[in-house]
């Protein structure tokens, strides 16, 4: 079965959307998912916002994946100064690896965004906005859809496809997963933005009929492709900042 999202090689993902969207989990597995299919991959993180779930926290652990970790200078490290690490602008000219960019939730999180903009066109990045319609902003189409143009503008980026992150931690149920599913897929089909996959927890994935063989990995439910994450985040304060 063809999926994809699972097969293709896109140069250059960039995950923006509200805050708590889901965006560093998806980065991390994305990350994760690529480089053992494509002999490595790179995560540059651009979280300026959340001092808490930052990828830079799991550095370590992500080198030892065949994850090169792009964050910014130590002297900046634990702060929230809008900060471009120098190293990612190398990391995005190379068109012989994969790399995924988290970026923080916000204004303050997506205005460093414009100027990579044109390199990210040159790339032909996927533009990925991850939704979490149980989150505030997020829950009735027409708070999706003034979240998706606010967040849009201010990235500065034409977003490329949804994702649907219907999540509300370990009270998610297959129904609630569902629903979310349909919500995310009907503001898809008003505002022409294609519809990727959505992002579903491996303690979800037997309740919705998916038999997870490899983790994370792209799995298809009926005519929708979905992408089973393993948490990383979930003691976030056992991880200290890198050196």
């Amino acid at each position: 079965m063809y999926l994809p999202f699972a097969g293709e090689t896109a140069p250059a993902t960039f995950l923006i959307g509200g805050a708590g969207a889901g965006k560093t989990e998806l980065a991390l597995n994305l990350s994760v998912y690529k480089s053992r299919r494509f002999s490595g991959s790179t995560l540059i993180d651009l979280d300026i916002v959340n001092p808490f779930f930052r990828v830079r926290k799991l550095r370590d652990a992500m080198q030892e994946l065949g994850v090169a970790v792009i964050c910014p200078d130590k002297r900046v490290l634990a702060s929230d100064i809008p900060a471009l690490p120098a190293a990612a602008w190398g990391a995005l000219e190379r068109t012989d690896r994969a790399v995924i960019c988290d970026i923080g939730g916000g204004e303050q999180g997506l205005r460093p965004l414009g100027r990579l903009k044109d390199i990210a066109e040159q790339r032909h990045a996927n533009v990925f906005f991850v939704v979490n319609p149980f989150r505030p902003g997020f829950a009735t189409l027409t708070e999706l859809a003034a979240s998706f143009k606010h967040l849009s503008e201010l990235s500065a980026m034409t977003v490329t496809h949804l994702v649907a992150n219907p999540n509300l931690s370990a009270e998610t149920t297959p129904e609630l997963f569902a629903e979310g599913v349909a919500m995310v897929r009907e503001f898809a089909d008003r505002s022409g933005v294609q519809f990727a996959f959505a992002l579903a927890a491996a303690e979800l994935a037997p309740g919705l009929g998916i038999t997870t063989a490899d983790l994370p990995g792209f799995y298809e439910l009926a005519d929708l492709t979905v992408f089973v994450l393993e948490r990383y985040w979930s003691v976030p304060w056992h991880f200290g900042v890198a050196e």
